[in-house]
């Protein structure tokens, strides 16, 4: 329930954060090795913002 409460809310709210912020966030959900749902949402941001090219290849 709460995942898709939160996917409901999520496209607004990542509208929000900066570029910056958003690779920020991306690089240390990956350090701190956090949910892979909550780093594929952000993946799925960066790419739709035109950052793809940050996404980590190595990491799956």
């Amino acid at each position: 329930m709460f995942k898709r409460g939160f996917k409901e809310t999520e496209g607004e709210d990542m509208k929000k954060i900066t570029d910056q912020l958003l690779i920020e966030s991306y690089f240390k959900a990956i350090e701190l090795d956090l949910d892979k749902d909550f780093i594929l949402i952000l993946e799925e941001e960066l790419k739709r913002r035109g950052l793809s090219l940050i996404v980590r290849k190595d990491r799956h």
